[in-house]
């Protein structure tokens, strides 16, 4: 869970307190790898380029391979642009087709366009580090561009022999309509030769970021791993500090994400544990990570062949639960135990089945918001017939409370009294509004988080999934923000609406100051929200005002509980049980 979301929750939860008090009674080092030191850059294609051998002092007997020549090779199926490096049989570019970045042009999700994000990471026996986007394999593939749809596929096979029984083959698998690509690791002649014998698979780069408001989405981004049944994360939060995280088992997958799309490895075998590093350098939002799983190499028999899935493309629920590795549990829905039921089981499933026949991202928004505000209407009514009976029997419980201000214990008696003869719940009033918590903090998270509703436009709102700002300041306001957003404006006013024509237990001057608190709370929240998440909670209070003025219009007197209720006088009460005295 992200600052802004622990901020927005607790905003969220001072927001509904005040409104029941006024409206109702260390880590480790990985042995192998190299810092990161690449800033994010502007996607490019890089040259042919030859280099010089250096000493074999650095690569032993990988020292020839680290001469040679590159060579590219692009890929383009239905999804996404790929270019793949002979040096080091890397990615050094993924371009997605169908998503923009914030100024609405293509990006490259790879920040390490001049080494690639992908490699082996091992030690040799020798005691050499070794790094394959330091070596030159033979491309196998002889197509330089190679475009593929539907259902076809294709394979790109790169080879580095190292010695007459000693190779790495490296295979990469694409699909023409899918995110999801192959990555073979075949290692000939390598058992017993690997330091630990084991070598590790690793990301490098961290993840390009798509979005304007870069110091936004870095509160989304992280490196994390799926291990033992739980999400291992490392956010790099803090400038100038490393934050490391090693651990042995297996792993389901490791993954690097940004606010919208993630970089996942997903091993097909057993793995012998994880590897996580982020950093961020000051002055800079952008958070550089690297995510490795460490895999065994049998001490005995000639060929170690691995295979694994590489998920390259956005945070969209349904395709990234379709990869079948638990890949969604890197998506924040918040708690567990209490809000991510709600996102995964209620609200993700209706958007999508609503996105099936209404094309209008704002419509289903609206939609929405109706049949929420459909489901919770028996306990919206609940709440509200509870809240008007209580404000009937305001007059007697003062009475009560003058009567009895010195006798605590018979006051509570009384009131007792009172509210069983009178059919009244004291709390009924705050209880749906309690159950209803949880919901309304899902739809923060999936509103706040969902792909779905990025670059979507509604009425003067251009893109859902950011604030529907009408006016740029070029500064910023303390609380409010740099802009002049529109639907938090209007759901300020159906706020103070809904308070007007809503009966409370309270007195006026306490209402006096509710009417304008808890409107201009909503409006200092909502302001930078996304507009998606503002049109819904206005949708929202549009429909509870109108739900207000039926109740208010079809409740009667019959309804209400019976306000003549008097406290008896002491005399009469005197008389009343001498009188059964004597009896």
């Amino acid at each position: 869970m992200d600052r802004k979301s622990l901020t927005g929750l607790a905003l969220i939860g001072l927001i509904m307190f005040v409104w029941l008090q006024f409206m109702s009674p260390e880590k480790k080092l990985l042995k192998s790898a190299e810092a990161v030191k690449t800033e994010q850059a502007n996607p490019q294609v890089l040259a042919t380029t030859a280099v010089a051998s250096p000493s074999a002092d650095t690569f032993g007997v990988f020292a020839p391979a680290v001469a040679g020549t590159e060579q590219l090779v692009k890929v383009e199926n239905d999804l996404f642009r790929a270019t793949l490096s002979s040096k080091g049989a890397t990615l050094k570019s993924l371009v997605l087709k169908k998503h923009l970045d914030g100024t609405l042009k293509p990006f490259d999700l790879i920040t390490n366009t001049r080494n690639g994000a992908l490699s082996l990471l091992f030690l040799t026996r020798e005691g050499k580090k070794i790094d394959t986007r330091d070596l030159y394999f033979s491309n196998v593939t002889l197509d330089s561009v190679r475009a593929i749809s539907g259902k076809q596929n294709y394979a790109v096979r790169y080879h580095l022999q190292i010695a007459p029984a000693q190779a790495v083959d490296i295979t990469w698998l694409f699909s023409g309509d899918s995110y999801k690509v192959g990555y073979d690791v075949k290692l000939t002649g390598f058992a017993s030769e690997l330091a630990g014998n084991e070598y590790q698979l690793q990301w490098d780069g961290g993840l390009g970021y798509s979005e304007k408001d870069r110091k936004d989405e870095a509160q989304s981004v992280l490196a994390g791993a799926y291990l033992g049944g739980s999400l291992v994360k490392v956010d790099a939060a803090k400038e100038n500090e490393v934050y490391r995280e090693e651990q042995s088992g297996e792993a389901k997958w490791v993954a690097v994400r940004n606010k919208y799309f993630v970089a996942a490895l997903i091993p097909g075998g057993r793995t012998e544990g994880i590897y996580l590093d982020g950093k961020r350098t000051a002055g800079n939002e952008f958070e550089n990570y690297t995510a490795a799983v460490k895999m065994a190499v049998p001490p005995t028999g000639t060929v170690s062949d691995q295979k694994f899935s590489l998920y390259l493309g956005p945070l969209d629920y349904n395709i990234v639960k379709s990869q079948n590795a638990g890949l969604e549990k890197i998506m924040d829905f918040g708690w567990d135990w209490l809000t991510r039921p709600f996102a995964e089981f209620i609200i993700l499933p209706v958007f999508s089945w609503m996105n099936t026949f209404v094309g209008n991202y704002g419509l289903i928004i609206i939609i929405f918001a109706f049949l929420i505000k459909l489901v919770t209407y028996p306990l919206s009514m609940a709440s509200t017939k509870s809240m008007k009976k209580m404000s009937a029997l305001q007059p007697v419980l003062k009475e009560l409370q003058e009567k009895y201000k010195d006798n605590p214990a018979k006051l509570q008696s009384e009131l007792g009294r009172i509210y069983k003869e009178a059919g009244v719940n004291p709390i009924g009033g705050c209880l749906p509004v309690v159950l209803q918590m949880p919901l309304l903090f899902a739809m923060f998270y999936v509103f706040r988080s969902s792909i779905e509703l990025r670059q979507h436009s509604f009425l003067w709102a251009k893109d859902l999934s950011v604030p529907d700002s009408i006016l740029d300041f070029g500064f910023s306001i303390p609380m409010y923000g740099n802009h002049i957003a529109v639907f938090p404006i209007l759901m300020a006013v159906t706020v103070f609406v809904q308070q007007k024509i809503t009966p409370t237990t309270q007195s006026n001057e306490q209402m006096k100051v509710m009417m304008y608190m808890f409107p201009a709370m909503m409006l200092l929240f909502f302001n930078n929200m996304p507009a998606g998440l503002g049109l819904y909670y206005l949708m929202f209070n549009i429909f509870s005002v109108a739900q207000q003025f039926y109740i208010n219009k079809t409740t009667t007197a019959d309804d209400m509980p019976n306000v003549t209720l008097t406290v008896p006088s002491s005399g009469g009460a005197r008389k009343k049980n001498k009188g059964a005295g004597k009896k």
